[in-house]
């Protein structure tokens, strides 16, 4: 006869080893459940490559026959193009958040970089991860840092960044291309092969300094005996003559892209591989460009202007098993237009107050006419004289309507207009004399304009504080602030 304690020990046992059954029998239905996509659709995976300060015209695809972007030249071959696409915000992370949500800077709130991100937005990830995508972002930048509330939706958020570029040496806040790439290989490797997955990958590399790794740094250069690739062919050199340290810095940004290009044709590579590629909607895109010398603003930076050189971005649509391959839309298309797309071509809800228009990828059009696209910059950063309903309202916004773009500029008190069909690098300003025909379209625009900076409703947000030396140093460091920016 057994005792009472040895009774108990048993039923103890007994209670012991049932939990055990349950754990391995929950984790058996659990991974049962991971055996087919939590997702069914017409494409398993969504891939987002975003190339940071990436100008559309360094491209091959785009037209520069010059310039050596052999991997996303081959892409192309797979992909839709988007001949006509551009940024809504030249800053990083008000562009991101405008990608992700569909939504202008005036309405998700966020005006420049260093500001929190309203948690009121609905974010791609966080969409995707609710329609039963595993979520995953690899950043190469601290300017979309998890502490700006960047990170909404993403289980896995990869923000190691390794290149010590602060001020002193002492800040790690960006990491290059080959970093990046290598993270994500990392990850991919780690998750269960079954699962839908949202990807996005942040390159930063062609943001100044510009540094290439070797042979790159000296791809273009023109020190080098000749050696170098044609950079008189530069854009900004077929413009005006400019001095030998100007030619040098165009060389090594022409570098920095060919060296991204690389990178990601590595990524491209071993997606393909583990089968992911043939099976995803992939979009790669340029959160905006960079001002290389070729209109107003400073030189070597962005966020200062709206002009082209920094609003034209890099639009490539690939479809699962490379559909519509080699087509082109010529219609312009804005990066709000491109969360909608994603949602409208997985048969998920249109994000939540979107402004941006998705595009049939069928028909490859927009689903309804849109007559107005808007931009703003966020630079300067120091107070300039501001409108209480908007952070940028006095900084360089514009309008476009077929070829005809307007710009403001508040602070300055001056508008220009261009026709982009006939000046596309924006040389000559339409208004000092303006034909009968160019001053009515003008005074559209400029309504037009005035009406969008009306509806300015942003949510509230503020300035990242609570590690605010930190933040400050960090932005400072990657060029976002200068003059007067200590206080934000």
């Amino acid at each position: 006869m057994h005792s009472p304690a040895a009774a108990t020990r048993k039923a103890r046992w007994i209670v012991l080893a049932l939990g055990g059954a349950l754990l391995v029998l929950a984790g058996l239905l659990l991974a049962r459940s991971r055996a087919a996509p939590a997702f069914r659709g017409p494409a398993r995976h969504v891939i987002f490559i975003s190339l940071d300060t990436t100008r559309a015209d360094h491209m091959g695809f785009y037209g520069a026959g010059w310039m050596r972007t052999p991997r996303l030249d081959a892409l192309v071959a797979e992909s839709i193009i988007l001949d006509d696409y551009m940024t809504v915000a030249t800053t990083t992370l008000a562009s991101h958040t405008s990608l992700m949500t569909g939504k202008y800077p005036q309405a998700h709130g966020v005006p420049r970089n260093g500001f929190m991100v309203p948690a009121d937005n609905v974010m791609l990830a966080e969409t995707l991860r609710a329609a039963g995508f595993r979520t995953a972002g690899v950043l190469g930048s601290f300017a979309l840092d998890s502490r700006f509330d960047f990170a909404q939706g993403f289980e896995h958020f990869d923000e190691q960044f390794d290149t010590l570029v602060g001020e002193g040496g002492a800040d790690q806040n960006q990491r290059d291309a080959a970093a990046v790439t290598d993270a994500v290989i990392g990850y991919l490797g780690t998750r269960p092969a079954s699962d839908n997955l949202f990807l996005f990958v942040h390159y930063f590399d062609p943001h100044w300094p510009y540094a290439a790794p070797a042979p790159y740094d000296q791809m273009y250069s023109p020190d080098n005996g000749g050696a170098g690739l044609p950079i008189e062919e530069h854009p900004a050199l077929r413009l005006a003559p400019r001095d030998a340290q100007t030619r040098r810095q165009l060389a090594a940004y022409a570098g920095e892209v060919s060296y991204l290009d690389a990178q990601v044709g590595r990524l491209l590579d071993d997606l393909r591989r583990r089968g992911i590629l043939d099976e995803a909607l992939l979009v790669v895109t340029s959160d905006h460009g960079e001002n290389l010398t070729e209109n107003w603003g400073r030189p070597f930076d962005h966020g200062w202007s709206v002009y082209q050189i920094e609003q034209r971005a890099i639009g490539l649509i690939r479809l699962p098993g490379a559909a519509r391959a080699g087509a082109r839309v010529s219609q312009l298309v804005a990066s709000i237009d491109m969360a909608p797309t994603v949602l409208r071509y997985l048969g998920l809800p249109p994000p939540q107050g979107a402004d941006g228009v998705a595009l049939d990828l069928a028909r490859l059009e927009l689903v309804r006419p849109v007559e107005f696209r808007f931009g703003e910059a966020s630079k300067p950063w120091e107070q300039v004289e501001t409108d209480p309903r908007w952070f940028n309202l006095r900084k360089p916004r514009c309008v476009r309507s077929g070829s005809f773009k307007y710009i403001r500029t508040g602070y300055l008190n001056r508008e220009e207009l261009y026709d982009l069909d006939r000046d596309p690098y924006e040389q000559r300003n339409l208004l000092p004399a303006p034909a009968e025909d160019v001053g009515a379209v003008a005074d559209r625009l400029r309504a037009a304009l005035d009406e969008f900076d009306r509806a300015a409703a942003p949510p509230a947000t503020r300035f990242e504080s609570s590690q605010r030396e930190e933040t400050l140093r960090r932005l400072k460091a990657l060029g976002y602030l200068g003059g007067s920016e200590s206080s934000p």
